[in-house]
């Protein structure tokens, strides 16, 4: 667990997370980077993170099936000991799921004591979604359980209006607050810094990568049209036959600095489902560091971007050799779509703007569950 010093008059909230701290850009992005706001503002979180750092590490991996279903068992004995040991009046917030897999025992159980709680997710994840690396054992993921949480929670906070839709089904409390960058953080580069060869670059999970992969013949248009280098950042080697590439293993530690360093970023996905949940995280990752951001036109890109001002949303294969294509020949376009992206970051997507939001809204569920005590 990771926790907050209580400090006295402070609100205390406990957060049941997926998995360790900075390893999956969900909760890093919408929980972590919040925390800091949140305890300035008098709000201590607690993270209870249900898988430990093996069990994070090997999720990534195909086999180790039994040692997955061991430490899955072990992740659920800990978390429903940590759920059934917090003190009557302690608020809760879960991120996605108490429990990786299996039905909503945990939630159903905090609501059963009386605890506030709040639910967020950022993903359709009442859709059937899992990587190539687990698929064998979808079936307990039971997405289905999403609507459940949603019903029995005080409040839910989603990352995009297409997700808010869905739930107002089940609850009508429902905030959308966007997943969002810190801007202090994520910077343009320094000025005069160049790369030897132009720069189109992708950064994501290794889940996430599979948009990318499906988008192989695009990618070789791509490269053999124009002399430029596809640079992709992620924690797993892309399988891009007959597509030149560069991979560099993402790290927190680096992931600003090579984010900024593309001279094009790229969102290319498919027009389904689950991708219409998405919350456009790598455009604006892009779009806070001045990089240029072609997007494909579907789901939270379309509320992000507007197209031809702070980033271009191409729909057919063609469109987005024609958008790439005219941001590679054209440096003064680049450098004028990459600064409107920054504004709309600074001015709608900061991580301090959704972290105040949230705020607000833990303040309120509070504080409606104090009044009917």
């Amino acid at each position: 667990m990771v926790s907050a010093v209580l400090k006295p008059g402070r609100t205390r909230i406990d957060a049941f997370v997926p998995y360790q701290p900075d390893t999956a850009p969900s909760q890093r992005f919408r929980i972590e980077q919040w925390m800091p706001h949140l305890a300035e503002a008098g709000i201590d979180v607690d993270l209870r993170p249900f898988a430990n750092a093996e069990l994070t590490v090997l999720l990534q991996r195909p086999g180790r099936t039994l040692r997955k279903v061991i430490l899955t068992l072990a992740g659920f004995a800990r978390t429903a000991r940590a759920a059934a040991g917090l003190p009557g009046d302690r608020a809760v917030l879960v991120h996605r799921a108490a429990c990786l897999a299996g039905p909503p025992i945990v939630e159903k159980g905090l609501r059963a004591r009386g605890h506030p709680l709040l639910y967020d997710f950022d993903d359709a994840i009442f859709r059937l979604h899992t990587s190539a690396s687990n698929r064998a054992a979808a079936w307990l993921k039971q997405p289905g359980k999403t609507a459940t949480i949603c019903r029995i929670s005080d409040h839910v906070v989603v990352g995009n209006s297409y997700l808010a839709d869905w739930t107002r089904q089940h609850n009508p409390a429902v905030t959308v607050i966007p997943t969002s960058i810190d801007t202090d953080r994520c910077r343009p580069r320094p000025a005069g810094e160049a790369n030897q060869r132009l720069v189109v670059g992708w950064t994501g999970s290794a889940t996430s990568q599979t948009y990318l992969e499906a988008f192989v013949p695009l990618l070789r248009a791509v490269t053999g049209s124009r002399p430029v280098e596809l640079r992709v950042l992620s924690t797993r080697e892309p399988v891009l036959p007959g597509v030149p590439h560069t991979w560099r293993l993402w790290s927190p530690g680096t992931e600003a600095a090579e984010v900024a360093a593309f001279d094009i970023g790229i969102m290319p996905m498919p027009d389904e489902e689950w991708a219409r949940g998405k919350c456009a995280l790598k455009a604006l990752q892009y779009m806070a560091a001045a990089v240029p951001t072609v997007a494909s036109a579907i789901g939270a890109n379309r509320e992000v971007i507007e197209h031809g001002r702070d980033g271009l949303l191409p729909s057919t294969e063609e469109e987005w050799l024609q958008c790439i294509t005219r941001l590679v020949d054209d440096p003064d376009l680049r450098r004028q779509i990459g600064l409107a992206g920054r504004r709309t970051v600074e001015e709608r997507y900061s991580m301090r703007r959704s972290a105040a939001e949230l705020e607000r809204v833990i303040r309120e569920v509070v504080s409606r569950r104090q009044e009917r005590s």
